[in-house]
């Protein structure tokens, strides 16, 4: 199979270069190298202890769980991948959380393509401040005719990740799911504690709202930022009148589906405009995706200037979005 390359465009990165004696060449942006190559197992299992412990949370407990999974590599060179096998998240008709082993498949040449760039980072003696903290899918299998399987590094850049390998998977095609319920119930956890990253609203001026129009700028990268694929949200709802820092708020969760549609109207929602009004309430989440990949930090101002942070600018909160938000905090 052939291999090919690709390119990722870095937004929102500053660096400080700090050079030493070095034979690299000091205009080098980066440092191309590959992980070790993977270890190939005669399945995928998305129960292995150390898959089932990064999605869940939970503590290995369950009598069905299996020895740690090999660690991602980069693809062995005789592997040819028939499909994709991605550890989910899931909740069954009861509301149980469960741990499930999606098959996907399609076009696994592209997607295979896509992890089989080399990983890139920073030249000895480059210093970088990244904008944003990538985590990628936590058990995400190749599968071959066999049945056999190994998972796949997610190629580096010098800040994070590549965004290439997500917007691939995004093309595959689920054909197959098997649950394994976890046993727990988080529809009674009712209350959670305020967030830092729900303190960021500032006063906006006429002249900041039209530089920001004029910029237009994208939202962060996709593997960041889930939309349409995000996990259910959990809703923190605190009052900010008087906000000390361990604020207990009401927590409340969402179906994904309506997640992604609250995700999406915002995410395509116009520029807010210039506002200097306090909020009183604010709800914030962290945007994941099922497969634990993401980790964008979102929140809302429920009254005051009622804008959304975590988009970008600051985003005008869409009627039917706030409705949802104000009734579920």
């Amino acid at each position: 199979m052939r291999r090919v390359g690709s390119s990722l465009f870095l937004m929102g990165v500053a660096v400080a270069a700090a050079w030493g004696c070095t034979q690299l060449n000091p205009f080098a942006d980066s440092v191309s190298y590959r992980p070790p190559t993977a270890k190939v197992v005669s399945a995928p299992d998305c129960l292995a202890e150390n898959i089932y412990s990064a999605l869940t949370g939970s503590g290995p407990w369950d009598p069905a769980l299996t020895a740690d999974a090999p660690d991602p590599g980069y693809p062995p060179r005789t592997f040819e991948p028939v499909a994709v096998v991605r550890c989910e998240r899931g909740v069954d008709e009861s509301g149980i959380q469960t741990v499930d082993s999606v098959r996907l498949e399609g076009d696994i040449d592209a997607v295979d393509a896509a992890f089989s760039v080399d990983s890139e980072r920073f030249p000895p003696g480059v210093m970088a401040s990244c904008a944003y903290e990538m985590t990628p899918p936590v058990g995400l299998w190749f599968v071959d005719d066999a049945g056999e399987a190994f998972r796949p590094a997610w190629p580096a850049s010098p800040c994070g990740l590549q965004n290439g390998p997500i917007e691939a998977l995004a093309e595959l095609t689920e054909v197959s799911r098997s649950s394994h319920s976890t046993g727990y119930d988080d529809r009674y956890t009712t209350t959670c504690q305020s967030s830092s990253y729900a303190d960021g609203f500032a006063n906006t001026t006429p002249e900041e709202v039209a530089a920001a129009e004029e910029r237009d700028d994208p939202l962060v990268p996709s593997l960041v930022m889930p939309i349409d694929d995000v996990d259910r949200l959990q809703l923190c709802t605190v009052a900010t009148a008087e906000p000390p820092l361990d604020a207990v708020g009401s927590l409340t969760t969402m179906n994904r589906a309506d997640s992604a549609r609250l995700v999406r109207s915002v995410a395509d929602a116009p520029i807010a405009p210039a506002c200097n009004q306090s909020s009183t309430r604010t709800a914030s989440t962290e945007l994941r995706r099922p497969d634990g990949s993401g980790r964008s930090f979102v929140s809302f101002e429920l009254d005051g200037c009622q804008r959304a942070a975590g988009f970008g600018f600051y985003r005008t909160i869409p009627t039917e979005v706030l409705a949802a938000l104000t009734r579920t905090g």
